[in-house]
């Protein structure tokens, strides 16, 4: 029977010298439109390729059989068949990066299946941020990779999170001339416990498409060249996750905005089921909340939140909630507040189809009458149908560090990514954005962001931001290249020119603002034109859990009838102040 073997003739790790950095090559596209088969149909298409890979096929799959991290044992498999090297000819790693690095994407199409299995896979693993290191022998690539260049890596990227790994001579070894690549990824996927060589590669591999910028290159020693990577976003889907998506539906007004700035009150939104309503300017507020959701302590049953976030109110009162640290989102109906439904997740923390991880926003589309969510710790905004039944979602945005979410009358998504500083806007079913406000560089110039979280977008298409770590809200008018402050902007602190971390926001039909104030476990209003002051309409009163405290408000939103709903998220419930 064949036999694996480790070799160091264009090993996984150095194998990268017909990368074509120098030119952007097409998309991969329809990998994703094969149907799921067994590792074994997977490779038929390209079996002639090979000697005897039915036998390191039976290998993989015999190794597999208690397959780790929730993979089936054909998926598992697959990640075991290209960490193999084969004897007496080329192993599959080698030939299935030359076809995915090839002009011609013909040459793809035998691979397909393999493509769509395999890709499923990493998909479903844990995606890392970390340092990882690979390499190649005999050759100083510093020219080829000048600081401050992108690109994409079309191959399988295989890395390892120890570089002594590749000081093994079988690999770069310790000397001779050599380039050593040290690449902060964010979206690694770990596949030690599926490798052929479990003990020793402790690989990571970076998926097809992978795209990068150079930062910086050295010359530690004279033969020794290290060339600094980071990856980034690319301009455009170079590879399409394998999951497959639905048809996006015409493009129709919904009826309200999202979690942090529902809009069941103001005619943003073109509420479909019922009219819109203002907010009288000089409106108050009973002073004691009511429990609506939660209140029974930190915990995972069925009445119990655990440190929830956004939230978003529909017209018959009902609230959704990111239930975050329970890794779900739940559902209060109107009337009562002893149990909640989960509608999404409540799995386990996971990056599955039927799992999330730490949601922190959701929004109500009412015209494919499904939820839309922040999946935060998966790096991905995903699409959950209300149907009875649904058991899963779909991915529509993948690789996003999504914090907050909103959308507009045409249907456009606006995301926050806080970790870069930026809010975006989204079509749905594209990976693309168009930056709306901030540069990607945290500051507090009024084009910078730093850490936003929530968001509001008006009639007007005009967005609001909670600046988090500026202590303040912004406005960007829609083509605007900076921003106004309508609220805060002086500093951290409690007097009522200050917020201290904004978070869930909301914009009336009169202009007026409203700010959970978190830092101060306050709920603030901001009346149009008047920049330099607001007012506390609750909340207030010293962190606590009496009726009238907070102890970390987050979302917020209003019902149709003008009832404010808050989030307080350490004492694990959701608060309604009914309107006087």
């Amino acid at each position: 029977m064949a036999k694996a073997k480790q070799s160091g003739v264009r090993s996984r790790f150095t194998d990268l010298s017909g990368e074509p950095v120098d030119h952007m090559l097409a998309p991969i596209r329809g990998y994703q439109d094969k149907p799921l088969v067994s590792l074994s149909k997977a490779v038929e298409p390209v079996a002639g390729f090979f000697d005897e890979i039915e036998d390191h096929i039976c290998v993989a799959l015999n190794n597999c059989q208690n397959p780790a991290e929730e993979l089936t044992q054909d998926e598992s498999a697959s990640i075991q068949l290209y960490t193999m090297q084969f004897d007496g000819g080329s192993s599959l790693y080698l030939l299935l990066n030359e076809s995915l690095r090839a002009e011609n994407r013909g040459e793809l199409l035998p691979w397909f299946s393999f493509l769509k299995l395999f890709l499923t896979a990493l998909h479903k693993l844990p995606s890392q941020s970390e340092t990882v290191w690979r390499g190649i022998k005999g050759v100083n690539l510093s020219s080829k990779y000048k600081t401050g260049m992108k690109f994409a890596w079309w191959g399988v990227s295989s890395c390892t999170t120890h570089v002594e790994v590749l000081e093994a001579d079988e690999f770069l070894g310790k000397h001779g001339q050599r380039t050593l690549f040290s690449i902060e990824c964010i979206n690694g996927k770990s596949v030690a416990k599926h490798s052929y060589f479990k003990n020793t590669e402790k690989e990571i591999i970076l998926m097809p498409g992978t795209y990068f910028e150079v930062m910086s290159q050295l010359n530690p020693a004279p033969e020794l060249h290290i060339i600094q990577l980071k990856e980034i976003t690319p301009p455009i889907i170079f590879v399409r996750p394998p999951f497959v998506k639905s048809n996006e539906p015409k493009s129709t007004p919904v009826a309200h905005q999202s979690s942090a700035s529902s809009s069941s009150s103001s005619t943003t939104m073109k509420p479909v089921s019922s009219a819109p309503i203002n907010i009288p300017a000089n409106a108050t507020w009973k002073q004691n909340g009511v429990t609506i959701a939660g209140g029974h302590g930190q915990g995972g049953a069925t009445n119990q939140i655990n440190e929830p976030y956004g939230l978003f109110v529909d017209d018959d009162q009902t609230v959704i909630i990111a239930d975050t640290s329970n890794h779900r989102i739940m559902q209060w109906k109107n009337g009562n507040t002893t149990n909640g439904q989960v509608v999404a997740g409540g799995k386990g923390k996971g990056n599955g189809l039927h799992q999330l991880a730490f949601p922190t926003d959701v929004l109500i589309d009412k015209e494919t009458d499904s939820l839309i969510i922040c999946d935060y710790g998966n790096r991905r905004v995903v699409r959950w149908s209300r149907s009875s039944g649904t058991t899963q979602g779909e991915i529509l945005i993948d690789y996003i560090w999504c914090w907050g979410l909103t959308m507009d009358e045409q249907r456009y998504l606006y995301i926050s990514e806080a970790e870069k500083h930026e809010v975006g806007r989204y079509q749905l079913g594209e990976n693309n954005s168009t930056l709306v406000a901030g540069d990607n560089r945290k500051g507090n110039g009024l084009n910078q962001l730093n850490y936003p979280t929530y968001l509001f977008v008006d009639r007007d298409h005009s967005v609001y931001v909670s600046d988090e770590r500026n202590h303040r809200v912004m406005k960007w008018v829609e083509g605007a290249e900076e921003g106004i402050v309508v609220a805060g902007g002086q500093g951290e602190g409690n007097a009522l020119t200050q917020l201290y971390y904004p978070q869930g926001i909301f914009v009336d039909t009169l202009g007026t603002l409203y700010v959970a104030d978190e830092g101060n476990n306050r709920v603030m209003r901001w009346t149009l034109g008047d920049k330099k002051q607001g007012t506390v309409i609750v909340g207030g009163n010293g962190p606590g859990k009496g009726v009238n405290q907070f102890k970390v408000p987050i979302g917020l939103s209003f019902d149709r009838y003008g009832n404010l709903y808050v989030v307080d998220q350490n004492n694990h419930r959701v608060q309604r102040f009914s309107i006087e």
